[in-house]
């Protein structure tokens, strides 16, 4: 990136990109129009053929990523201009930090404490992806996870994140205390408010006050798609706006300083982040679009407008533009092979194809953020405002809703929407530091200052905590079933236990839920485990006796609801009359429930 590559260099990786592209397009167009030169998908040969596939071009692609995510990094260290002698121990920082902002350290440890109480093993996902974690005596951590491999990188239904969970696939190699993720949850949390709150004062031009990081603390933290991500650890949202946020301050830092290094970097943090969501690639591009158009429309002070007669100056000053605009070329090709041409030969339905333009709510913030963008614009047409890189990063949450929107629908509660939210409090905390900026800087002022914001973002969580799906309600939601998930299980344990004491049978009737893959119920005491399909109306036994066979319920069976909700049954019209409830978690939760079978 020191200069422009020459056209040869051009030439040569663009005819390269079109002779794979073309390549895939012709693999694409015969398995679509036949299959009869290929076995059938549903086959033993099929699946074998599906699965060498994706396990190749995986490595491939992973290899490739590797190797430039290393040379990236190797090139931001070799232009580090920073001296050394002049570099802080990161432990003094950090000290110093904590004595500079007490209040927000209290905050963090209070935050992380009661991240730790929620965590747990009975996460949706998390139950079936390590379901073998405890086995070995939980001495056998470091092997390759294949049920988590398989809902990422082999999966063949158009969906496109093959590094989405890949930071639990390492964790759990490290350890196998929920605890500790949290811990890892909460640094990952607390990196993005510092890293926010520095790109707000970037963005703001204004010089930094120490209360912004307590205020952004507030607002970001409080929100509920940050406790709906943060509180759990399955959603992959938590990574994409951490490497947005490294991604953001360098790209803000090089267009403000024109460092070397910070274009290295934000090209090695989008780059990562393209693939850890499948509409990742909008905030990561969307901003180098948006930059590379207004200054060529001339409203960039320091970048020049775009002219024929030099072409030459134009294309080196946006250089970081057109790398960021390339990477959509490295993710189309890696889109080609790593999920349309599996999930072509696969032939099933693109995943949640159904929840398309199904909903949109916004909030007040997501408003603020429309407002914010719409008034921002209006002034820069009628060049009463300059453009910003803040117009930039709205353009792309912006974007980003509405993907979200024309994909799975748009709730701003929910975790989909976290790197929106991100942005929107970005947007508060640049508008605060505009609003206050003419408040003479005293010592009494700056504590007024910093009172008032402390209040007005309380009252901001206040107002939205009226509302259903506000941050207390996700959090006690999320409580309230872990809770109902361990107290079941550990109700069915001690049932089963004294009824084989009691030399009684113990078959264990289950559907479909969460605990689909068996390994907590394996551990239980019993006979047969047994697997009703309410589709089929069939009785399976999937563990213990007679495993593989049908089975007919008898009297003494025991029908377990640990997480499914009385809804599936009743939707099945599933009867109940020979069952007695023998526990009941709470009369006001639908699941947490056991029956014993009286006749």
């Amino acid at each position: 990136m020191k200069s422009i590559s020459s056209p040869v260099d051009i030439r040569w990786l663009a005819l390269v990109y079109l002779l794979l592209v073309f390549a895939g397009l012709i693999a694409s167009l015969l398995i679509s129009s036949s299959t009869n030169w290929l076995p059938i998908a549903d086959s033993e040969a099929g699946k074998a053929l599906l699965k060498n596939y994706n396990e190749a071009s995986h490595f491939i692609f992973l290899t490739l990523l590797s190797i430039a995510c290393i040379i990236l990094i190797r090139k931001a260290q070799e232009h580090n201009n920073k001296p050394k002698k002049n570099q802080k121990n990161n432990l003094d920082y950090l000290i110093t930090s904590i004595k500079q902002h007490p209040f927000v350290t209290g905050l963090f440890a209070f935050y992380t404490a009661l991240m730790l109480q929620q965590a747990s093993w009975f996460y949706k996902e998390i139950i079936s992806w390590y379901k073998d974690i405890f086995d070995n005596h939980l001495l056998d951590n470091f092997t390759l996870r294949w049920d988590l491999i398989k809902e990422t990188m082999f999966r063949n239904d158009f969906r496109f994140y093959p590094l989405s969970h890949q930071d639990l696939h390492i964790l759990s190699w490290l350890t196998p205390y929920v605890s500790i993720w949290m811990i890892v949850n909460a640094i990952e949390l607390f990196t993005i408010v510092i890293l926010g709150t520095k790109i707000a004062h970037q963005l703001s031009e204004k010089q930094a006050r120490r209360e912004n990081v307590l205020l952004f603390s507030i607002l970001f933290l409080f929100d509920a798609a940050t406790g709906f991500t943060f509180f759990q650890f399955i959603y992959s949202e938590r990574i994409v706006v951490l490497l947005f946020a490294f991604f953001a301050f360098h790209y803000i830092r090089h267009c403000k300083q024109n460092q070397a290094k910070d274009r290295f970097l934000a090209v090695f943090f989008a780059l990562l982040g393209l693939f850890f969501k499948d509409t990742a690639f909008l905030l990561f591009i969307i901003p180098a679009l948006t930059v590379l158009a207004a200054g060529s429309a001339g409203l960039l002070a320091n970048k020049p407008k775009f002219s024929r007669h030099s072409i030459d100056e134009w294309a080196k000053a946006y250089q970081l533009e057109f790398c960021l605009c390339g990477l959509i070329i490295i993710l189309s090709l890696s889109y080609l092979y790593l999920s349309y041409i599996p999930s072509l030969y696969a032939g099933v339905k693109a995943y949640d194809s159904y929840l398309r333009f199904s909903r949109f709510e916004p909030d007040a913030r997501f408003i603020v953020l429309i407002l914010t963008s719409v008034i921002r614009l209006s002034l820069i047409i009628r060049r009463k405002a300059s453009f910003s890189l803040l117009d930039a990063l709205n353009a792309s949450a912006i974007t980003y809703a509405f993907g979200l929107y024309a994909m799975v629908g748009f709730r701003s509660s929910n975790y989909m929407a976290l790197p929106v939210q991100f942005i929107a409090t970005i947007n508060l905390m640049v508008l605060w530091i505009w609003a206050t900026e003419s408040i003479p800087a005293s010592r009494g002022n700056l504590k007024t200052i910093s009172l008032a914001g402390v209040i007005a973002s309380s009252c901001l969580i206040g107002a939205e905590h009226l509302g259903r799906d506000d941050f207390h309600h996700r959090i006690v939601t999320m409580k309230t079933t872990h809770d109902s998930w361990v107290k079941t299980l550990d109700q069915l344990n001690q049932i089963t236990k004294k009824t084989r004491e009691n030399g009684e049978e113990v078959n264990i009737i289950y559907a479909k839920s969460w605990f689909r893959n068996r390994g907590p119920l394996e551990r239980l005491n019993h006979d047969r485990l047994i697997y009703f399909d309410f589709d089929s109306n069939k009785y399976t036994i999937m563990h213990g006796t007679d495993k593989g066979s049908s089975y007919i319920p008898q009297k003494g069976d025991f029908l377990v609801n640990i997480d499914t909700g009385t809804k599936r049954f009743e939707q099945f019209k599933f009867d109940m009359t020979p069952y007695r409830k023998i526990y009941d978690y709470s009369p006001d939760e639908s699941n947490g429930m056991i029956y014993r079978r009286i006749r």
